[in-house]
């Protein structure tokens, strides 16, 4: 390149520069110039392995095998050394030609997956991390019982009719998976947002920035469940949500909009039955919580409804089966927690534009049965382009399934391998959809399979934060499927994907009787993982003040809900510290210090 540049600059006449250009021309086409590597990939008894991971060695050049096990990789080099891996096979390294395609056959790993190590939660900046860990046994895994209490054999959605009749599928209790609930590390959220995942914001048109939590109670401290709440800059509505089985609710400005600021102007007003109760404070998260005693009778809905939205393309293929039994042995044991909810369940199965169907749907039933008879008619198939129809199962799910107005819980479980298309009409429903589904009340909670990109988790985690959920995603410690992307974070516990659904189900949908006497909640062991750091603090019950008393005077106090949100932060400044927890609904929080790699938590009953 020097030379050409060289020639111009000596000889700056018209003749030379014909010659220049076409020099340029050829150069330009022999450095971009792809070429195309093809192959299939088997195991030993020569079926197709979905999923496949396939890069170029030494680069982060790759992709991976679709529902036949193929796979299609564009390099910039005739000749190249593919590394090709998958969970419970051997790594295989192979040379190949450029327009050659290739059979490869993986050999099965002779490792066993024995435990599983679980990173401690906690809550941090990016930039100062804690690394506290432990570890649990997997040993029982593979264990579970086929068939569940409805005399019901979870089967795999791709066997044929006449499989079923005979072929029980994989037992529940086998899938790993892990959660990030950002509202449980908002500062390490906000973040990462705007650093590790900034690429992405513009191209989705999300900007969960702007956070205004709000607590709703009635008076004697019960939480004031299904409550419309509107942040609204003078007349018009801004965001509007309905508070959870905790009185909480969250609120946003600028959502989508990328220029948006703090504006001091806006309001906060809550929405019953025709009249408006405005709160004091309309302040971001980061100067407080809203709260309001609303001067009403308290209400205790107990109707809750849960929908599956399933991903039913080709690339669910590796996980599908799998998911089948994970969603029977959730829903039964959902029912057997939440013994006073009036549970109903639902399911939607979806594709892609060129498929078959997009979406299809069955609606609310009483009767589990019902709706795991529904999903195990279900096959995968279709997709293909990675991007898959998520717009339009949202839509289905949100508008035409009938949610009932009077309830304690909405959740939504998107179980998706791929994003949404990026097309304007695309954003413009997810946007829409993200909000319609926040003023519903309903909760999306993603679960993330194989084959999930970043630029995705940056829109889920956003579309979770939005519609106050949370983000859960396959780990690769089940061995199944193809390989699974980790989210960008600092920690994460792993748990059997049934066991953290029904923990999600239970500390989203619990609610206490408005007659019945508040008694301390169950904590679970997730949020009292690493108790390193003793303090002290009374005193518990508390009617709101509280005191800590340190050993040293080091670190921060974060106070959480048993849902792992995070509620508020306290710079310790010498060695007793007094918190005022009045205006939160009654029940039990946790108080926990962290100092450095350190800390300790200590639970208060809030009356």
């Amino acid at each position: 390149m020097h030379f050409f540049l060289q020639v111009h600059q000596r000889d700056k006449t018209q003749t030379m520069r014909p010659l220049l250009i076409a020099l340029l021309s050829i150069f330009s086409c022999s450095l971009f110039a792809q070429f195309n590597y093809t192959g299939c990939v088997t195991d030993e008894e020569d079926n197709p392995l979905i999923g496949v991971s396939v890069i170029e060695k030494g680069t982060i050049n790759g992709t991976v095998t679709d529902v036949d096990g193929c796979f299609t990789l564009s390099l910039s080099r005739k000749e190249a050394k593919l590394e090709l891996s998958y969970t419970g096979y051997d790594t295989k390294t192979i040379k190949a030609v450029a327009s050659k395609s290739v059979s490869i056959k993986l050999s099965d790993a002779k490792a066993v997956l024995d435990e599983v190590v679980v990173v401690g939660y906690a809550t941090a900046k990016k930039r100062d991390m804690p690394k506290s860990s432990a570890r649990i046994s997997m040993e029982d895994a593979a264990h579970a019982p086929a068939a569940d209490a409805y005399g019901y054999d979870p089967i795999s959605f791709a066997a044929t009719s006449k499989e079923r009749a005979v072929s029980p599928g994989p037992a529940a209790g086998q899938l790993t998976a892990g959660e990030t609930n950002d509202f449980g590390k908002w500062e390490m959220w906000e973040d990462i947002s705007q650093e590790d995942l900034a690429m992405f914001r513009d191209i989705w048109g999300f900007y969960p920035d702007h956070r205004y939590a709000v607590q709703l109670t009635y008076p004697g401290g019960r939480p004031a469940t299904n409550i419309k709440v509107s942040l609204q800059n003078g007349n018009d509505h801004v965001w509007t949500a309905r508070t959870d089985n905790r009185g909480r609710a969250e609120m946003w400005s600028g959502m989508n909009d990328a220029q948006a600021t703090a504006n001091s102007q806006l309001s906060l007003v809550a929405h019953h039955d025709g009249k408006t109760y405005a709160l004091s404070t309309g302040n971001e998260f980061k100067d407080g919580i809203n709260q309001l005693e609303l001067p009403l009778a308290c209400n205790s809905p107990a109707a809750v409804d849960i929908a599956f939205v399933v991903d039913a393309t080709g690339s669910m293929g590796d996980e599908m089966s799998y998911l089948n039994s994970e969603l029977t042995d959730v829903i039964k044991r959902a029912k057997e927690k939440l013994t006073n909810a009036d549970l109903r369940t639902a399911a939607v199965f979806y594709r892609d534009s060129t498929d078959d169907y997009v979406t299809r749907h069955q609606d609310f039933s009483p009767s589990a049965e019902n709706t795991v008879a529904y999903c195990a008619k279900q096959t995968h198939g279709g997709g293909g382009d990675h991007p898959e129809a998520v717009d339009a199962a949202l839509e289905t799910a949100i508008t035409q399934l009938h949610w009932q107005d009077e309830a304690v819980a909405r959740l939504l479980f998107l179980v998706l391998a791929a994003p949404p298309h990026q097309d304007e009409a695309t954003l413009a429903r997810l946007r829409t959809m993200t909000a319609a589904a926040a003023a519903k009340g309903i909760r999306v909670i993603p679960v993330v399979c194989s084959g999930m990109t970043k630029d995705g988790e940056y829109l889920l985690r956003s579309i979770a934060l939005a519609t106050n959920g949370t983000y859960v995603f396959l780990t690769d410690d089940s061995g199944i499927g193809g390989s699974h992307l980790a989210p960008t974070t600092d920690a994460y516990e792993v748990e059997k994907l049934n066991d953290l659904m029904v923990r999600l189900i239970t500390s989203f949908s619990e609610s206490t009787d408005c007659n019945t006497k508040l008694e301390d909640q169950v904590v679970s062991k997730k949020l009292l993982a690493d108790d390193e750091l003793r303090f002290k603090v009374f005193p518990t019950p508390t009617s709101g003040p509280v005191t800590m008393k340190f050993s040293k005077a080091k670190g921060d106090v974060y106070l959480f809900d048993l849902t792992g949100k995070l509620l508020r932060r306290i710079t310790i400044s010498g060695r007793k510290e007094r918190i005022n927890m009045s205006g939160l609904a009654s029940g039990t929080y946790l108080l926990r210090w962290i100092d450095g790699d350190r800390q300790g938590v200590e639970r208060v009953v809030l009356t």
